[in-house]
């Protein structure tokens, strides 16, 4: 048994499994796709039908005329969107919780995940990567080992007498506990039957190595990495745009997206603006 999977033998008992919305995700992902059956399904869990509806209305999809039920989510958005709707529906309660040990207060790791999220699906639609779902899902996802590591590293810590220097997080938990939480967050996903397409861009988005040639995970990669570095809490949009080049021209370690550069201004405009509309949403 690797390491990763001795941290998540418990997980039951420390992250509730959202099974309903893994189950939409898998329905969602079938080619004969029952819109009865996919429907039912939500209909189970009366929290992830508010909070995707909550969402289905908001600016991020555009706001068309009220949608109301499932049904109309699934019939007017596509898929496509009913998959991104029910990960960010399921993942709310599960990412809002604090990280002493990352000194995450209370609802940060959401904000972060989220952000990074709707930056990888704006970006990979002007990459017109042709189904954004499993990016914006891996990028919602990709800090969710945090929560797995986060007591272990807190002990370690403490024995250690204080953390010391150290170049990364990630470098950090590989010296205290011989693995990252981006290796333990792909373990606790497949363990969830996640496909690979989510799973491998959740192991690999600190590891530009890991993402050459493969441009879904450079997608995450770049948008994980530019949430963390310019900050997004009450930044005035121009900031966010100058900020946004003046670090992606100066760091060489950063890949290549294509349409990135040339539509930098208008991907960070859509950012701001949808990051702050949906922000406003209250998920139970």
């Amino acid at each position: 048994m690797t390491i990763e999977h001795e941290f998540i033998k418990s997980v039951d008992k420390l992250i509730p499994r959202p099974d309903i919305a893994l189950d939409v995700m898998t329905l969602a992902n079938q080619s004969d796709c029952d819109i009865s059956v996919l429907s039912k399904k939500i209909n189970q869990d009366p929290s992830l039908m508010a909070n995707m509806l909550r969402l289905a209305n908001s600016a991020y999809f555009g706001r068309m005329k009220e949608i109301s039920s499932v049904r109309d989510i699934v019939i007017r958005l596509g898929l496509d969107s009913v998959k991104m709707i029910a990960i960010t529906s399921a993942s709310a309660g599960l990412l809002k919780s604090p990280q002493e040990a990352y000194n995450l207060e209370p609802g940060s790791l959401w904000r972060h995940s989220h952000a990074t999220a709707l930056l990888s699906a704006i970006i990979g639609r002007f990459a017109k990567v042709e189904e954004t779902s499993s990016i914006f899902s891996a990028a919602l996802l990709h800090d969710v080992g945090k929560i797995i590591l986060n007591r272990q590293l807190q002990i370690e810590s403490m024995n250690q007498g204080g953390v010391g220097e150290y170049e990364t997080l990630v470098a950090l938990e590989n010296a205290l506990l011989h693995t990252d939480h981006a290796k333990v967050g792909m373990a606790l996903l497949q363990k969830w039957g996640l496909p690979e397409s989510i799973t491998e861009l959740v192991g690999a988005h600190h590891n530009l190595e890991a993402c050459k040639g493969r441009l879904p995970c450079q997608i995450v990669f770049l948008a994980n990495h530019l949430v963390e570095s310019i900050g997004f809490h009450g930044i005035e949009v121009e900031n966010y745009f100058y900020k946004v080049r003046e670090g992606y021209e100066a760091t060489a370690e950063l890949p290549d997206i294509p349409a990135f550069h040339d539509n930098m201004e208008e991907i960070i405009t859509k950012f701001h603006d949808q990051f702050h509309e949906v922000s406003t949403l209250d998920f139970d």
